[in-house]
């Protein structure tokens, strides 16, 4: 964001001689915020764990009701759904918590390969299935029809994303045997959902990905 931007364009302007910002690293701009005195280092620190702080806490509550949320129309465990009295989920915190221990282990960098892994396959799932449903029900109401001349946009993104995937893929071993198990135990699951959703079509019932988009 903009805030962002100026904290980066005058932390490198104040340090262009003595620390370029070419070689930032962690715990950078404390360091830098030293050559204005105590007090804005204390204050640099100071913001940087409140903000770090503000967007993990928000991050973790989204993930955790939106596990909930699965959980309540079916699509993972059942237990997963359970809540205080005050309504705050607290098994989807406890699960969410043994996955973040777990990750801890992991250098920053290799969860970063994790993350742009998982997030550049369902991205590419997703043009999947736009392109699909576009073809095979043509007709199917939607709120907003994609202009035909817009598809030119997609043949570059599903090159980065490919770039993208291979990457995080050959990046070392443990980055290729994490992603390919979460590969490989994933299109399973994504079957067991759509062949339940199809058989409670078949029974005369609305399915819970039905609620789920109708809820949206």
């Amino acid at each position: 964001s903009t805030q962002y931007l100026f904290v980066l364009l005058v932390a490198a302007g104040i340090s262009k001689d003595t620390n370029p910002w070419q070689k930032w690293d962690d715990g950078t701009l404390p360091s830098i915020g030293a050559s204005l005195g105590v007090v804005m280092t204390g204050l640099l620190l100071i913001s940087s764990l409140v903000g770090n702080a503000g967007q993990y806490m928000s991050e973790f509550l989204e993930d955790s009701y939106l596990l909930q949320g699965a959980a309540e129309i079916g699509v993972v465990p059942r237990f997963l759904g359970k809540v205080w009295s005050s309504g705050a989920p607290y098994m989807a915190n406890v699960a969410q918590l043994c996955i973040i221990l777990v990750m801890l282990s992991f250098d920053f960098s290799d969860i970063l390969v994790f993350d742009n892994f998982f997030c550049a396959s369902a991205i590419s799932l997703e043009f999947a299935a736009f392109f699909w449903l576009r073809w095979s029900q043509p007709d199917m109401r939607r709120p907003f029809r994609v202009p035909s001349w817009s598809f030119v946009l997609f043949p570059p993104a599903a090159v980065v994303l490919l770039v993208v995937v291979i990457h995080c893929l050959t990046k070392s071993w443990k980055a290729f045997a994490i992603n390919a198990t979460a590969f490989v135990l994933g299109l399973p699951y994504g079957w067991w959902i759509s062949r339940k959703s199809q058989q409670q079509h078949e029974h005369g019932h609305r399915s819970s990905l039905d609620v789920l988009l109708e809820d949206d």
